[in-house]
């Protein structure tokens, strides 16, 4: 068992490793709240469409329409170009752009400004060089730049409230595998085998203590988080309470699935931290967006649990999201738990073997 973990384990990290790491930032969703409307706004416009860094998005209509884009996690970057935005600049005088920049990622928050300030810089200079010559017009013509939701860009803040996630997978999955794993070395397993039980009851009785058990631990992470950490938590607390009780039910599913596979304590130690944490890791959002995800990488990121608890953790703590805002996210892991504990009892074997 432990040649095996030790070459078969080092292949699965590496598969896991190559497509869940991409240092690339691109793809960036952005949209426009364009005041001006005219052809000299859409040729700024168009020098970050045409970007390979970012993608161009349905026009923002009104700032209503911006918040609720960037809270949904839809936008990445908001543009805004004033009223008399190109008149002003044909005539010299102050221009302001502003720049809404999603902060809940500090990480991916300074490369989009470095993204967006490199490129205005360029376009600024091609503009001086048709309208003025050879003529500067940087004092003139400024990109505001603003964070939305942690606009200290504090990597606390972002950190912290997507370790919880992390921590609610892999306990609970591993409590549970090693629960069912520990009866079948035991032997004791064999009660099981000779009881009208049926084996969905038996998972689900399994289930149950680590479910409430995880709950317990969701009560001190998060008070950890805000009293210990600093970090605010400015949404919906019952919100993220019932998220939590709904991911930590689909986690020790999870891990209920894959003790259906394995027969001993090391396999399921090994095992399920290599299938839980490391795909959590690289694919839910933790550490890079899933819009920077492709292939493999971008399926199993839209398809794991972790993925929709992160933006919800991060949605309560960071954006100030409430039940409604977070809905979304709750129906993939609604629908984790009836097809994790599903695929359990298919292969879960009530006989001895």
């Amino acid at each position: 068992i432990r040649a095996t973990l030790a070459t078969v384990g080092s292949l699965i990290l590496m598969f896991v490793v190559g497509y869940g790491i991409n240092m690339d930032v691109e793809n960036l969703s952005f949209a426009v709240l364009d005041h001006d409307d005219t052809t000299i706004s859409r040729d700024y416009v168009l020098q970050i469409a045409g970007s390979r860094y970012f993608t161009e998005k349905a026009p923002i209509t009104d700032y209503a329409d911006l918040d609720r884009r960037m809270e949904d996690g839809e936008l990445s970057l908001a543009i805004e170009i004033p009223p008399g935005f190109g008149r002003d600049l044909a005539r010299g005088r102050d221009v302001t752009i502003g720049a809404w920049i999603d902060g809940a990622m500090p990480t991916r928050a300074e490369t989009v400004q470095g993204y967006v300030s490199g490129m205005h810089a360029g376009w600024l200079t091609q503009k001086a060089r048709e309208l003025y010559g050879d003529a500067p017009t940087a004092s003139a013509f400024q990109l505001d730049i603003r964070y939305r939701y942690n606009p200290d860009v504090r990597s606390l803040d972002a950190i912290v409230p997507a370790v919880i996630p992390m921590l609610l997978l892999l306990i609970p999955a591993m409590l549970a595998v090693l629960s069912v794993v520990r009866e079948k070395e035991l032997g004791s397993i064999i009660n099981f085998y000779v009881t009208p039980v049926t084996r969905l009851e038996f998972l689900i009785g399994k289930q149950i203590p680590y479910v409430a058990l995880a709950m317990l631990n969701f009560v001190l992470l998060t008070g950890f988080a805000v009293f210990l950490f600093g970090v605010p938590l400015t949404g919906s607390l019952p919100a993220f309470a019932a998220a939590a009780l709904v991911y930590v039910t689909a986690t020790s599913a999870m891990g209920l699935f894959l003790s259906t596979f394995m027969s001993s304590q090391i396999a399921a130690i090994f095992g399920t931290a290599l299938i839980t944490m490391i795909p959590a890791t690289q694919y839910s959002g933790m550490i890079d967006p899933v819009s920077s995800l492709q292939g493999v990488g971008a399926f199993v990121g839209r398809i794991y649990p972790t993925t929709y608890f992160v933006t919800i953790s991060r949605g309560v703590f960071s954006k100030a999201l409430s039940f409604a805002d977070l809905s979304g996210a709750f129906v993939p892991m609604l629908v984790a738990i009836p097809v994790l504990l599903g695929l359990g009892a298919a292969f879960l074997k009530k006989q001895a073997r």
